[in-house]
């Protein structure tokens, strides 16, 4: 049994993945008429299959099968006044997201998935601060292959808790071939079919040192992202089914392929549930789902949007879907936004290549009564880029309005050195509004545009980080330098670029702290684009028409990295008497870069003072060898009061700050 880094699982699917990613056909799909195209339709008793029906029989005209199986890949307060605690870093307040360590303040709660099964590991909070451990238990993996924790949710009275799981189990019935964690002999890896699921294990944390693990579901397909409202855990997943068609023969004929297709019902295109490791049972019936009638795709896609209760022993689990994959989420206060599209994203150079006139449609939904509602769905051009941890940073929700950036270039840096092409397009924003009349999102404005046409990045750059802060937006490109571009959104009908700041090196990911302050987390690198260390700057944007960088401070070089690296949950800071206490694991390379150079593993810190607008380095705590060379996407940190929190390796450490 072994345990992977999201990273890792991802790559048992890729090959998949790049033949057809987010449930996308052919060619391009024909171009909608005012957004209607892309709108969902709820499916009425029968409609299911008879949609996936005429799909296939799209397909087997275009000459056969796309490819088999593969999918797309508020705490309670004590009768003292608490110390002040930092949590895990949020796109939007009031949405909670898993991650790897969670704290109620009084105890700390850990996903350890280092030993070959996830445990969770419960600590309590000393009287000197320090992380006291109370209780391991290890939650339940089902016989799986592989599995590869997401995080921890806390319910808001911290009585109980979830976790959220990728699993891989072995499959007689085809699916997917196993790459990385196929199981190995003296001879030799074993290849093997794979099926995926995504679990949910509840656990009861009421009497933390009695923490007793409850119900735990697994439902066919693969995790796109889970977020949290009040007591309710939304989890998306995206599953493309083995049909019967995929298992006949290369030699049926052309009648008998025809008669399967005929037969092909929604219960052999719906995703199923298990519940504590039984039999799979129905999760969903085809009229809980809604179809795209605009989609003229091939590919067999079913994203599934399942609502779980907290406060429920059984999770109560509610679930709808769509047909059509999903490459991200999005979620505000009031909305859930989803995105796909109607286009294939084919390989080369073992990079992932998007076509030129790639569309990237938009479904919104909301919850009403603890029920899922779709109102509106709409297009825009582009994509979300190549970093899955970060496409959700590229929404943002504000007085109603969806402000995104899109990318138009088709290809990242390992194909563009070799493909001799034109290099990528800038970005492009986008400001819908849902118009109920037709339930579609309509554009507001676009930027660049005819009356602005300054463009978000020169040619040849690509977008890293994007952030939207109220009626402000940040975007980072970059080839080089770094341009970070400020944008005024207050008139979301006339959004214009305000200013620009052009300085070595790069921003993968932005912080908003406080007055105007960003805290830019990225790359160092030289005038000649040679890669240095890890860059943390702290600009300032008061002045939005001149934005600047107030300091910045380079770690390790070449080869050097962060837990940001693999989630946005990798920072973490805490404000303080004016002060924000930044913590960020990292293992960092020495000058050398080399491989065989020594590295060094800690935590990280560092200080905002946010009158004087200054940045200080603190020295790093925990400081050791690491023979990881540079993996610490399982690294997290937590701050209560003057004490912060190291999890490395799945151990939890605290430190006076």
């Amino acid at each position: 049994m072994k345990m992977h880094s999201a990273r890792q699982a991802a790559a048992v699917s890729l090959a998949t993945l790049l033949v057809a990613c987010g449930g996308g056909g052919s060619g391009p799909a024909p171009a909608p008429e005012d957004g209607r195209a892309t709108a969902l339709a709820v499916s009425r008793p029968g409609e299911l299959a008879t949609y996936v029906q005429e799909r296939l029989r799209q397909r087997e005209a275009a000459g056969g099968t796309v490819g088999a199986g593969g999918d797309v890949l508020a705490a309670p307060t004590a009768s003292a006044a608490p110390p002040p605690r930092s949590g895990t870093t949020l796109q939007e307040a009031g949405v909670d997201e898993p991650d790897l360590l969670q704290s109620d303040g009084q105890h700390f709660y850990a996903l350890d998935g280092t030993q070959g099964q996830p445990v969770l590991r419960i600590y309590a909070r000393g009287g000197d601060g320090r992380a006291l451990p109370v209780k391991s238990l290890p939650l339940a993996i089902d016989e799986a292959v592989s599995t590869s924790a997401d995080g921890l949710v806390l319910d808001p009275s911290a009585r109980a808790l979830a976790a959220v799981s990728q699993r891989w189990h072995r499959s007689d019935e085809g699916g997917v071939i196993c790459t990385d964690i196929c199981p190995a002999t003296a001879s030799g890896l074993v290849p093997m079919w794979l099926r995926s699921s995504v679990a949910v294990q509840r656990v009861d944390v009421s009497d933390p040192g009695a923490a007793s693990a409850g119900e735990h579901i697994s439902i066919d397909g693969q995790l796109v992202a889970s977020r949290r409202i009040g007591d309710t855990l939304l989890l998306v997943s995206s599953w493309t089914p083995r049909l019967p068609i995929d298992a006949l023969p290369y030699t049926a004929s052309a009648a008998e392929r025809a008669q399967v297709i005929a037969r092909t019902s929604a219960a052999d295109v719906l995703p199923r549930m298990r519940r504590n490791g039984g039999a799979a049972t129905t999760l969903l019936r085809d009229t809980d789902c809604w179809t795209q009638p605009g989609n003229g795709s091939t590919q067999v896609q079913v994203t599934t949007i399942t609502l779980f209760d907290l406060r429920a022993p059984t999770l109560a689990p509610r679930s709808r879907c769509f047909v059509g994959g999903t490459e991200a989420l999005y979620m505000s206060p009031d909305s859930l936004y989803l995105a796909t599209t109607r286009w294939t994203y084919p390989s080369a150079s073992a990079a992932l290549v998007y076509p030129p006139e790639v569309k990237t449609d938009i479904h919104k939904f909301v919850l009403s009564a603890g029920e899922l509602v779709y109102r509106a769905s709409g297009e825009v051009p582009g994509h979300l880029g190549w970093n899955p941890a970060l496409k959700s940073y590229r929404f943002s929700e504000w007085n109603g309005d969806l402000r995104l950036v899109t990318y138009t270039g088709s290809m990242g840096w390992a194909t563009v050195a070799n493909a001799g092409s034109t290099p990528p397009s800038p970005a492009r924003l986008t400001v819908l509004r849902e118009r109920a009349s037709d339930q579609t999102l309509q554009p507001v404005a676009t930027l660049p545009n005819t009356q602005r046409p300054e463009a978000l990045g020169k040619p040849g750059e690509q977008v890293y980080a994007v952030r939207f802060i109220g009626p402000r937006g940040y975007v980072v490109t970059f080839r080089t330098v770094d341009p970070l571009y400020v944008l005024d959104l207050s008139d979301p009908a006339d959004p214009r670029v305000t200013g620009a700041l052009e300085v070595p090196g790069v921003s993968d990911q932005l912080f908003p702290l406080a007055d105007g302050l960003l805290l830019g987390v990225g790359r160092d690198f030289t005038d000649t684009g040679r890669l240095g260390g890890l860059k943390v700057a702290l600009f300032d944007t008061r002045n939005a028409a001149q934005p600047r960088q107030i300091d910045s401070v380079t770690l390790g070089s070449a080869g050097s990295a962060s837990a940001l690296d693999q989630s946005p949950h990798g920072l973490n800071w805490l404000t303080v008497e004016g002060v924000a206490r930044i913590a960020l694991p990292v293992s960092l390379a020495s000058p050398s870069g080399s491989f065989s150079s020594t590295w060094q593993r800690g935590l990280a810190r560092f200080e905002v003072d946010l009158a004087a607008r200054s940045l200080r380095t603190q020295p790093t705590l925990g400081a050791g060898g690491d023979a990881g060379h540079g993996y610490v996407g399982g690294d997290r940190s937590l701050q209560v009061g003057a004490m912060v929190y190291h999890l490395r390796g799945g151990t939890l450490t605290g430190y006076d700050w």
